[in-house]
């Protein structure tokens, strides 16, 4: 054979290189101990970045129960305030209590929110620092209608910021790992398990990340202005307007929300013991409506009392609020068992 041609090689053969030829790429050469290490560097990335998530996971409950209970307080130091504002006094000690709750509570979210940069990115927290400022050191100058704005718009900020941290949860757990494991899912008891779980969660996030929400932001709304026209003994146009549109948003999205709590008593295996009370607190939340409806926006002089207006629509609120903390509380328990499942299952879920 021609030894000029470059193809051949005179030179003794050992393995795929030969000794005489260093300009040939070591990088040919693969041991199954090289490629091992490489492999298991590669799951050892993916499992920190998985892990990494998961943590974002319960960081991100964490927010979303936050964020659920500020809003409770600044809706009702909105239905408060505007009352004051109004020149009416007999709730003046509940307001500088709920304005010093209000303080520490943004100062906790922000701590918290600060673990986690890509969670809530500074420029929304910098938004919702902002919102609050305008609102804790203006109120006294602003007029009663100014207030319930600046309120509703400050709330409608921390529930766009809820719904954004839930879509983040929306992956199952097991997907976040799936890479790590060299077998393809199979449809065994735990998979189906984990699917029937994921399709569970998604719902049960929309639920109470956003219909609940919603609907207890609603009645808060009612809460607040019939209040002020209870105490001042008479309602104007304005707010008469506003009244008969949320007493009408607030019946569209009850249906919704009392729908869904019929399909997550099924979907979460009745693992939300308050669920009941959407139900149960429906005559209530009727009574509520019908009451503003007649005792307040259709009597020349409202003798309605505003303490009581005010106490029934809480009450309500805050049964609404339990259903939210528990339903929190059971997507954080879904989040280890579902780790848990991958633990035992791996490949299999």
């Amino acid at each position: 054979m021609d030894s000029n041609n470059p193809s051949y090689d005179s030179g003794p053969i050992r393995g795929n290189i030969t000794r005489d030829d260093p300009g040939q790429s070591t990088s040919a050469l693969s041991s199954p101990t090289q490629n091992s290490a490489i492999q298991n560097d590669s799951i050892q990335s993916e499992l920190v970045l998985a892990c990494t998530n998961y943590t974002d996971r319960l960081l991100s409950l964490d927010l979303i129960k936050q964020i659920s209970h500020l809003c409770r307080a600044i809706q009702r130091h909105r239905g408060l305030g505007m009352s004051l504002i109004a020149g009416y006094e007999q709730f003046s000690s509940e307001f500088l209590s709920l304005q010093r709750q209000v303080a520490r509570r943004m100062r906790t979210l922000q701590a918290f929110a600060h673990q986690s940069h890509h969670l809530l990115p500074n420029n929304q927290l910098e938004k919702l620092a902002s919102s609050w400022s305008m609102i804790e050191q203006g109120w006294q100058r602003d007029s009663v209608m100014e207030n319930f704005e600046f309120h509703s718009h400050f709330i409608e900020q921390l529930l766009q910021i809820m719904m954004l941290l839930a879509r983040r949860m929306e992956r199952p757990v097991a997907d976040e790992f799936v890479g790590i494991d060299s077998a393809s899912p199979e449809k065994t008891n735990a998979g189906l398990s984990a699917r029937k779980q994921a399709f569970s969660q998604v719902g049960l996030l929309v639920f109470v990340c956003n219909q609940l929400p919603s609907l207890i932001e609603q009645v808060a709304k009612i809460r607040g202005l019939s209040t002020l026209a209870a105490s001042r003994g008479s309602v104007d146009e304005l707010e008469l307007g506003k009244l008969k549109y949320f007493i009408q948003g607030t019946r569209v999205q009850y249906e919704k929300v009392r729908n869904q709590a019929d399909r997550l008593g099924e979907n979460t295996d009745n693992r939300i013991p308050a669920l009941p009370l959407i139900k149960a607190y429906e005559f209530k939340l009727m009574f509520l409506l019908t009451t503003v409806e007649k005792e307040v926006m259709e009597p020349r002089a409202i003798r309605m009392d505003s303490s009581q207006l005010f106490s029934l629509a809480t009450e309500i609120i805050d049964a609404y609020l339990k259903v939210v903390d528990e339903g929190l509380t059971l997507l954080y328990l879904w989040q280890e068992e579902s780790l848990d499942l991958w633990h035992k299952h791996g490949d299999q879920v």
